[in-house]
């Protein structure tokens, strides 16, 4: 009876803050919340082993999951090796998580090395955008503090390559992620292959076709905004003069900003399709409906966020920037591989540069 109680009392933690409570406490003396009662072992041997999380202190029973449930750290790993089927059978069986909210089934969060949980692939595109806002918003103070007049800063080569810093650093943290917990890859739709390859270079030199033609018709949009009476800023006016500055600054400046904008192009497409996309798959059905869905709050998501990073043409740039998007959606959902929509914004970056500096006009 003393290794019984013993053994309860090495596992009683709270389990909402991981102090240790005694049998008397109805309350954890830390946090105040109601603790939950352990039901005393049959045997003299404890049948499950309990694992404290380092970083959050949630007590974790179950002997399947990797991580901690609640903050996504990795768990000690102290599974025996089974020496019987019904010891092999009852570790892989699954149970239920308490996450601070609600159960969770097991096989839920339990973080796989080729694909993504929901609250796993949300958790990393957070981190993500976060570094993302912490970057661009550290440019744009340091832009600003180059000035000393009120007057809005003039827009210039060495500013626009200055830009594309916070994209290109966007995808490197999923990228770490996935090395640094030794996941597949293929978990963020990354197809290696000769066939894999040719198909997605075949579907990517379409898709550019597609997204040069939406860029091409976005002069019927601007016009079209402009008939309506919404014209909080020339569009046309700023675009031009984006332009001109990109035709003005020679094949110097024109290739780091072609490298630089292809580079942002594949981070970009780690984050949103990589990720995002690919999490949102395990909420959602795999069917039409499903598919269709995950593309539109992508492409949302995406258009919405850049309507709060860019305030000339607001209403134009979501427009624009959703019908693009919405496209790459469309050209990963062919066969799930990263690599089309990759490519296909790797042509349109190149081609859109060489446009503007040969002179040929965007606009009817």
């Amino acid at each position: 009876m003393s290794d019984d109680k013993e053994t309860v009392k090495k596992i009683k933690y709270c389990v909402h803050c991981g102090t240790e409570v005694s049998d008397s406490e109805t309350y954890c003396s830390k946090c105040g919340k109601l603790v939950a009662k352990l039901i005393k072992p049959q045997s003299k041997k404890p049948q499950s082993i309990s694992r404290k999380c380092s970083e959050c202190g949630s007590i974790i029973n179950s002997p399947i999951l990797e991580q901690c449930p609640i903050c996504n750290n990795k768990l000690e790993i102290v599974l025996k090796q089974p020496t019987t089927a019904s010891e092999e059978k009852s570790q892989k069986k699954m149970g239920v998580i308490f996450t601070n909210k609600k159960f969770v089934s097991e096989q839920r969060l339990s973080v796989k090395k080729d694909a993504w949980t929901i609250r796993e692939g949300i958790s990393i595109f957070s981190n993500s955008l976060m570094i993302y806002v912490f970057l661009r918003f550290l440019i744009i103070i340091l832009i600003v503090s180059q000035t000393s007049s009120l007057e809005p800063v003039e827009t210039t080569m060495s500013i626009l390559l200055l830009e594309q810093i916070p994209t290109i650093i966007f995808g490197v943290y999923p990228m770490w992620y996935i090395y640094s917990k030794k996941h597949d890859f293929k978990k963020m739709g990354l197809y290696l292959g000769k066939n894999n390859i040719f198909i997605s270079f075949l579907i990517g030199i379409i898709g550019a076709a597609c997204l040069i033609m939406i860029d091409f018709s976005s002069g019927f949009l601007i016009d079209f905004i402009y008939d309506i009476g919404i014209n909080v800023y020339d569009i046309k006016t700023y675009i031009l003069e984006e332009n001109q500055i990109i035709r003005n600054a020679g094949i110097i400046w024109m290739i780091p900003l072609i490298i630089l904008l292809c580079i942002g192009t594949i981070s970009t497409e780690i984050v949103y399709r990589g990720v995002l996309h690919n999490a949102l798959k395990q909420y959602f059905n795999n069917k039409f409906t499903g598919r269709i869905t995950i593309i539109l709050i992508v492409s949302l998501v995406y258009s919405g966020l850049l309507l709060f990073f860019t305030f000339p043409g607001g209403i134009y740039f979501i427009l624009i920037n959703f019908l693009v998007f919405t496209a790459l959606g469309i050209m990963y959902e062919i066969n799930g591989n990263l690599f089309n929509t990759i490519i296909a914004g790797i042509i349109y970056d190149v081609l859109i540069v060489l446009i503007i500096s040969f002179n040929i006009a965007l606009f009817p």
